[in-house]
């Protein structure tokens, strides 16, 4: 049943993205990290600039397996509403409605153990066709937690924040937090 789901979620998008170009443009992502938790919360922006309305469904990726992490929120911050979502593999699907004209902002926010290399995808963004205008991120790092190195190097670190802006974003790498 899952493979069958898996195969569907991945032909589906295709398939409707052909007729309707639903865009992912910015995302937000507050990380931090605990000697225990690395938590994530994220807003993602999705553009309709058609005429029509847009249903898909979304396969949001997790770098861990789905049973090693808590799903705390899938959120859809414009209307207001929960979103329902299945496990599939190592990540979530979710259905999502964009009116025509429309920007809708996804809430998603989940956590998982820390480990020595702590990872959230960013790859994913490349099967979109198109860079991120912006991404934000910040990652707050608890006492009990020393940073041995990160993938993509901060902007700047203030009272044990570190963050990072990006326009026109395409990541070709995924978010790593090294820690000793």
């Amino acid at each position: 049943m899952n493979r069958l789901l898996f195969v569907v979620l991945m032909v589906s998008p295709q398939f409707m993205m052909a007729q309707k170009k639903l865009e992912f443009v910015n995302e937000k992502i507050d990380f931090s990290i605990t000697s225990s938790l690395f938590t994530i919360n994220g807003i993602y922006v999705f553009a309709n600039n058609t005429e029509n309305i847009i249903r898909q469904t979304i396969l949001f990726q997790f770098s861990n397996k789905i049973d090693s992490l808590k799903v705390k929120r899938v959120y859809n911050l414009t209307y207001n509403e929960n979103l329902n979502y299945q496990n599939v593999l190592n990540g979530i699907a979710f259905k999502m409605i964009v009116l025509s004209m429309d920007t809708v902002n996804i809430n998603i926010s989940y956590h998982q153990k820390t480990n020595k290399e702590n990872i959230y995808i960013l790859e994913s963004t490349q099967t979109w066709g198109k860079p991120l205008q912006k991404a934000v991120y910040s990652l707050s790092v608890d006492n009990s937690v020393t940073i041995d190195s990160f993938s993509l190097k901060p902007d700047t670190l203030i009272n044990n924040i570190y963050y990072w802006t990006k326009t026109e974003f395409y990541p070709n790498e995924n978010f790593k937090v090294w820690i000793k």
